[in-house]
């Protein structure tokens, strides 16, 4: 990163954090208010340095990101609501991004301020606020960019394609584990950190690969869809690169302690003896032995091994390996633990056949959190995965029915969906539809009625999925 871009870069979070304040405080006090005015100082204070070197400070937001000057905004958990707020309020008023030019002053942020709440009384509110900011010489703004669906093809294909690279390396690694031949760590960190460059290219896409599942091969798969999820929340609380990375390798070998268990056991049809948990529940502690025996004691085997050793503990103390009261569990640990959980439960397994729904499975979630799982990344998690949820089964206005395929940031009611059966229950070739077209009459073309269960369907995702990749 060029020296020209370091101030933007380190007061980033702070500025963008100070601007959510002033439009949460002004929507409670009016722009004259004291409480308003501090924090409206404040703010200009800390652009000071960016527009003294950079002439102009430009804050957009792009999909669920705010950038500032063209560099993303990273920011840590305690800001997530502030940053939740300020891209909420861009949203409502179809607002892109807000340029400040060097001259600004406190008064003419007010100002802005004020035509900022009042403008949502229009039923245009960008139009009305654009025509309202022309006359602030020092502010200008400009509209929400809409990602368009053209051209995802390619995009579709290579993403397909690493995914499966990614199941099958790990098959290959764990069967060398279990030969006890070591964890091969160079090939794990290279299949996550092409992960992670797909995952910054094209999220959604990534995440929607996660709802491919096969029991046969459930434990690879899911130790894929593990990393997948992990990184995609590792995102969202603005971790780097690096952070990233560590982050996915433990996401990635926290399951390794099963090739300690048995075939026969892991591959059983039928349900878990008392015998068969208790080797089961051993393999977190195997886990580690198996990542300390293999690789070199540094900072990614020890979180590595911690992630596996914690990730069926509780906060509360209660899960295994057993724990004296309650647990302050690693970062790492609180992250995986919710992916690993959200994938388990939406997955078929040789034992179980009937996976619950995405759906569902955030309602079991949140049942849990505060107790079981951090309550404050189980929301991030939540927003990240969507309303409908990849993999939900919808009904739709039309009688068509479909399954989602893609969030929507921008319109979270009106995710992207495959259909998979006409408007009279006829089956149809997999087809890609955003729900937040519109026709020419201006309404939406179609909208989700209800949500439906796929297994009383006899639905198979991974088929209409990997049709919508092909």
């Amino acid at each position: 990163m060029n020296k020209q871009g370091a101030p933007v870069l380190k007061n980033s979070r702070e500025i963008a954090n100070d601007l959510a304040i002033i439009f949460r405080i002004s929507h409670t006090y009016r722009v004259d208010n004291d409480a308003v005015v501090r924090a409206g100082d404040a703010f200009i204070e800390v652009i000071k340095p960016v527009l003294l070197q950079e002439k102009t400070l430009i804050i957009e937001l792009l999909g669920e990101y705010f950038y500032l000057n063209g560099a993303r905004v990273r920011y840590s958990v305690q800001h997530y609501l502030n940053f939740d707020f300020l891209m909420n309020e861009f949203r409502k008023r179809g607002l892109g991004s807000i340029v400040f030019s060097s001259d600004v002053s406190c008064r003419d942020l007010l100002d802005f301020v004020r035509e900022f709440q009042t403008c949502l009384s229009s039923d245009t509110p960008y139009v009305d606020l654009k025509g309202k900011t022309d006359m602030v010489a020092t502010i200008d703004i400009g509209p929400l960019k809409r990602a368009q669906m053209d051209n995802v093809l390619n995009s579709r294909q290579l993403l397909r394609r690493n995914y499966f690279t990614a199941v099958s390396r790990f098959k290959i690694i764990s069967g060398k584990a279990k030969k006890g031949e070591g964890v091969e760590i160079k090939k794990a960190k290279l299949i996550i950190n092409s992960l992670i460059d797909l995952m910054l290219q094209e999220e959604q896409m990534m995440i929607s690969m996660t709802a491919i599942k096969d029991y046969d091969d459930y434990t690879f798969y899911h130790s894929v869809n593990v990393s997948i999820l992990s990184i995609a929340l590792g995102m969202k609380l603005g971790l780097n690169k690096k952070r990233l990375s560590e982050l996915g390798i433990a996401a990635f070998l926290h399951d390794i302690g099963k090739v300690s268990v048995p075939d026969e056991i892991l591959n059983k049809t039928t349900p878990f003896t008392d015998d068969d948990w208790q080797i089961i529940r051993r393999h977190p502690v195997e886990g580690v032995k198996t990542i300390m025996a293999t690789m070199k004691l540094d900072h990614i085997s020890v979180r590595s091994s911690i992630v596996s050793y914690e990730h069926h503990l509780n906060i509360d103390g209660s899960g295994y390996p057993p724990a004296n009261g309650p647990m302050k569990t690693d970062f790492y640990t609180n992250i995986v633990t919710i992916a690993d959980r959200f994938d388990a439960m939406t997955a078929s397994r040789v034992y179980v056949r009937e996976p619950k729904s995405p759906e569902e499975a955030l309602r079991i979630l949140s049942e849990e959190a505060g107790s079981h799982i951090d309550p404050i990344l189980l929301k991030i998690f939540i927003k990240m995965v969507g309303v409908y949820p990849i993999g939900t089964l919808v009904s739709l206005d039309t009688h068509e029915l479909g399954i989602v395929y893609k969030g929507n940031p921008e319109f979270p009611y009106r995710p992207v969906i495959v259909l998979i059966s006409d408007g009279n229950g006829r089956k149809v070739e997999s087809t890609l539809v955003d729900l937040a077209e519109r026709g020419l009459d201006g309404n939406y073309r179609r909208s989700i009625k209800k949500t439906l269960d796929y297994n009383k369907y006899k639905i198979s995702l991974s088929e209409y999925l990997l049709d919508a990749y092909k």
